[in-house]
């Protein structure tokens, strides 16, 4: 009886151990920001500030901010724009990107 259990214990575990084989598991790398995208959305957020300042429809402490958020932005696609940046920097690379993002998106519902 013992015998007959550990061959269908032996069994399962056979054919389950390919289909686990074939499943992947995502990796450190997919977890990551992707460089690329986050440049586009960088040099995107570059021209809507550089939009939003020319177009005459925001205030002054308004087009102050604006004036403010363009130099980060600028780093920020610097340093996007590296061959090489390190997962760590890409993090936080990605934060600073979507925190000026917010910002952008909150100027430009307060548009004339």
């Amino acid at each position: 009886m013992i015998t007959m259990l550990a061959m269908a214990l032996i069994a399962c575990a056979m054919t389950i151990s390919p289909a686990l084989a074939q499943m992947q598991v995502p990796g450190v790398s997919s977890m990551l920001p992707d460089k690329t995208m986050l440049l586009e959305q960088g040099k995107k957020l570059v021209a809507d500030l550089t939009s939003m300042k020319s177009s005459g429809k925001l205030d002054a402490a308004d087009t102050q901010t604006v004036d403010s958020m363009l130099p980060k932005a600028n780093a920020l696609n610097t340093e996007l724009a590296k061959p090489q940046v390190e997962p760590s920097k890409l993090t936080k690379l990605a934060g600073q990107l979507g925190d000026l993002q917010k910002q952008a998106g909150a100027l430009q519902g307060k548009m004339k």
